[in-house]
C-alpha cells in the first residue's frame, strides 16, 4: 500500500482510497487509486500505461528516424499518387500486393516500375516507402543507381570505410529503391558493383524496387542479364504508360 501511494505521488498524482475496477479480485476492496477517463485504477493500471506511453513513444522517434534515414526526395514526402484511370489503379493494385508481400516477409521479390518521365514512378516509390516503414517498421533506403555506386566507390579514398562495407549497407535495408537503374556511372567496376548488390540481395532475400525509363523487355541491354534474370525472379511489374503529367499540367 506504502509502495502504492509512493509510486502515485512520483507521478505528481493525488491518490485516494478507492475501489481499482480493473483489478478487483486481486487488490484489496480499499486502495490507493487514480482516476482515468472517469474511471478508477490502481497503480498497477498506472504502470501498464506508462509502459504503453514510452513504448509508443519510442516506435514514433524510430518511425522518424527511419524516415530520416530513407532519404527519399522531399518533393514527395507525404504525397499520394493519384489513380484516376483504370490503368493507374492497376499499377495501384499491383504496388499494394508488392507491398504486402514485403510485409509477410515472403522472402525474394522484385518491383519494377516502368514508364515515361514524368508519369509519377519516383512518386509512387515514395509513397510506398512510407507505408513500408510506417506498417512493418522496416528500414528503406531511395537513391539512383549512379548515387549508390558513387557512394561505394567513395569509400576507395575515406579513411576507415571499405569498398565491403559500404556494399553491405546497401544488402541490410530492409527494401532498396533504386531509381534510374539504366542509367548508371561510367567508370569501369560501376557494373560490377550494381551487380554484386543486387545479388547479394538476392542471395539474402531482400526486395528491391527498381525505376526505369525502358521497358521491362528491354531492361537487360542497360542492367546485363545476371540482374535481369533476378528482377524477374517473382517480379511485379507496374507499367506507367500514360503522358507526362508535368506537360500536362503546363498545358492546361
Amino acid at each position: 500500500m506504502k509502495q502504492a501511494l509512493s509510486f502515485l505521488k512520483a507521478g505528481n498524482l493525488k491518490p485516494e482510497k478507492g475501489f481499482c475496477q480493473v483489478h478487483w479480485e486481486d487488490e484489496p476492496k480499499e486502495c490507493y487509486v487514480y482516476l482515468h477517463n472517469g474511471e478508477k485504477h490502481c497503480s498497477r493500471c498506472y504502470t501498464k500505461a506508462l509502459n504503453k506511453r514510452s513504448h509508443d513513444e519510442w516506435l514514433q522517434f524510430r518511425k522518424a528516424d527511419l524516415h530520416y534515414a530513407a532519404h527519399l526526395p522531399k518533393r514527395y514526402e507525404g504525397q499520394r499518387f493519384m489513380a484516376t484511370s483504370d490503368d493507374q489503379k492497376a499499377v495501384r493494385m499491383t504496388v499494394k500486393a508488392f507491398v504486402d508481400a514485403v510485409g509477410q516477409k515472403d522472402g525474394w521479390c522484385a518491383l519494377i516500375l516502368y514508364g515515361g518521365v514524368g508519369t509519377g514512378k519516383t512518386l509512387m516509390a515514395s509513397e510506398l516507402a512510407e507505408a513500408v516503414i510506417d506498417k512493418f517498421d522496416l528500414s528503406v533506403r531511395y537513391c539512383t543507381a549512379k548515387q549508390m555506386i558513387a557512394e561505394i566507390q567513395a569509400s576507395y579514398s575515406t579513411e576507415g570505410k571499405s569498398e565491403e562495407g559500404e556494399i553491405l549497407r546497401f544488402v541490410q535495408y530492409g527494401l532498396l529503391i533504386l531509381d534510374e537503374i539504366d542509367i548508371k556511372s561510367d567508370s569501369k567496376n560501376a557494373a560490377l558493383l550494381l551487380q554484386e548488390v543486387i545479388n547479394r540481395r538476392y542471395n539474402e532475400e531482400k526486395p528491391v524496387v527498381v525505376i526505369t525509363n525502358q521497358t521491362f523487355d528491354n531492361l537487360s541491354q542497360h542492367v546485363g542479364d545476371r540482374i535481369d534474370s533476378r528482377l524477374h525472379e517473382n517480379a511485379f511489374v507496374a507499367a506507367f504508360t500514360w503522358e507526362d503529367f508535368r506537360k500536362n499540367q503546363s498545358s492546361n
